[in-house]
């Protein structure tokens, strides 16, 4: 399946670290038609990469490749990393180099004079050894690229190598094929100068960058990969306690005791140079939880290499085909929860809500907040919309809180999203942004209707996606809100469609996602507006 960089190499390798029967049991098929259908899409991006120039390209160029990563991870048991510190008891499984030295080394002998140092690998049920990432030098020489080196994917998401291992009835050992295949390029190169660190009087010298490679590691110290220095590359990798979380971070180390915003979102990045000078860059999002997501997901098209109708969805928001959406999100502070804690310990304390206790401080730090998540997905779909969507962004809580309030562009009127890295959709990206600003005590409760019916004003909207992780506090009267209300409210929007399509507009689906708990009235909701239910569990 995918275009191969080097060589392919065969070897009789034994079985390492087996997964139990219940392991076993565990569905393999969750994202397995994204995965082959982005391994295709994948293929065809490559070929643009000589074909275009500036940001466009940068973020055209990854498309494919996050969510094939993204994919991956996603159904994997867990990551395979190496640590500065002493192994832990019950870290042992997780040991990249000490369980699958030799699988490193292929791959550091596939990828040739572009080098390839590990990022994690991932445990896959399927597989005997695990798929393994990692940083080589970019394809024009001048920066750094992510490669993916295993077993080949198929069309429909399996490994090549799956069928071959069931064939061999139990024997230990196998003959194994791995590829080496670019997924990343133009990741940029820390300069000895930037924006938010004094200037380095003792910069090197330029080196080649080969050199470079060769000298830096990527072994993680208290759940994050080093910051990176100059000529280093952009990119600086976090995980959780529990060794299933990827998420890339700001490459830089930021001072803990500045008196600053705690929530400020800062990012890895990319970068498209010529041969003497940087073009443009692009901040670089990716975050992903091994296991985090058992459901199958269609609806991504091998076709559209990117280019096609809609978006296949994530995590929160699945299929997204229509040309006017509109997008409700919950903006409460129950959505501070964290979903993954790092292990450490950092300077300061930050609040949290935990659904059984409500709000508390802690100097623990979390990698990963609900609403951290939900904004990795928005931006990703944000990004990667077709020009002609049309799209409208609204946060709920409570009125007068900091987090109810509406994407000002989109407030009256759907917006089109334009080019890609257009100013409408930064600014639409920056909206989501703004949501985990502030402590979370003062984003607000849960009460979606006032954005609910502003949508269904807008004539031109026909499909709605509306997550919530909690319980409306009120009904729309003000009452408290109870099993009664969940007919009333369907049969209310079920009636303003059928007004909708008296006046000529096109009635509107109510896809809705509910976080963290079963929802019997947002099942309801949808099922009367010809809308689709999820219901995503806590990580």
């Amino acid at each position: 399946m995918f275009e191969v960089i080097q060589r392919k190499a065969s070897s009789r390798l034994k079985r390492r670290n087996g997964f139990t029967a219940t392991e076993l049991l565990v569905s393999v098929a969750a994202g397995g038609l994204i995965m082959g259908a982005s391994a295709t899409g994948l293929r065809f991006t490559e070929r643009m990469v000589s074909e275009s120039q500036g940001k466009a390209t940068l973020r055209q160029n990854t498309t494919n490749g996050l969510r094939l990563m993204r994919s991956e991870i996603e159904r994997s048991m867990n990551l395979l990393i190496t640590r500065t510190e002493t192994l832990k008891e019950g870290e042992e499984d997780t040991d990249l180099m000490s369980n699958h030295a030799e699988v490193v080394n292929q791959c550091n002998e596939l990828s040739g004079n572009k080098g390839f140092k590990p990022l994690f690998g991932i445990n896959m049920v399927e597989l005997e050894d695990p798929v393994v990432y990692g940083v080589s030098l970019s394809s024009n020489g001048r920066g750094y690229a992510i490669l993916r080196c295993g077993v080949s994917l198929n069309m429909d998401g399996t490994y090549s190598d799956s069928q071959n291992s069931q064939q061999n009835n139990g024997d230990e050992e196998y003959q194994s094929e791995k590829f080496v295949s670019q997924i990343l390029d133009d990741i940029g190169t820390i300069p000895c100068k930037v924006s938010d660190l004094a200037e380095d009087k003792n910069c090197p010298q330029t080196r080649n960058l080969n050199t470079v490679l060769n000298e830096i590691d990527f072994h993680f110290k208290e759940g994050k990969t080093p910051a990176r220095t100059n000529q280093e590359p952009a990119l600086r990798i976090q995980t959780d306690l529990n060794t299933k979380l990827v998420k890339f971070i700001d490459p830089y180390e930021l001072d803990d005791n500045k008196d600053n915003d705690p929530y400020q979102i800062s990012a890895s990045y990319l970068e498209k140079t010529s041969r003497t000078k940087s073009q443009t860059t692009q901040e670089l999002y990716f975050a992903a939880f091994a296991r985090a997501d058992k459901r199958v997901r269609f609806g991504y098209n091998a076709t559209n290499s990117g280019e096609g109708q809609g978006y296949s969805g994530g995590a929160f928001f699945q299929n997204i085909t229509s040309s006017n959406v509109r997008f409700i999100l919950d903006g409460s502070g129950s959505m501070s929860a964290c979903v993954a804690w790092s292990g450490e310990i950092g300077n300061t304390k930050r609040r949290f809500y935990d659904p059984q206790t409500g709000y508390y401080k802690t100097k623990r730090i979390c990698s990963f907040t609900r609403m951290e998540a939900l904004q990795n997905e928005m931006i990703d779909i944000i990004q990667n919309l077709p020009d002609y969507t049309k799209i409208g962004l609204a946060a709920f809580s409570t009125e007068g809180n900091r987090n109810n309030k509406n994407w000002e562009k989109s407030k009256l009127n759907l917006v089109e999203l334009g080019p890609i890295n257009s100013e409408v959709r930064q600014s639409a990206i920056n909206f989501v942004l703004s949501l985990s600003n502030s402590n979370p005590k003062y984003w607000g409760g849960t009460m979606p209707w006032s954005s609910l019916d502003q949508a269904f004003a807008d004539g031109n909207t026909d499909t709605i996606y509306f997550l919530s992780d909690g319980k409306p506090n009120f009904d729309p009267n003000n009452n408290s809100w109870n099993v009664d209300d969940y007919e009333k409210i369907a049969k209310t929007y079920e009636d303003l469609n059928a007004t909708r399509v008296t006046n000529n507009n096109d009635s509107i689906a109510i896809n809705s996602t509910s976080l963290g708990l079963e929802s019997e009235w947002m099942q309801i909701l949808s099922s009367r507006t010809s809308g689709e239910y999820i219901k995503i569990d806590d990580i």
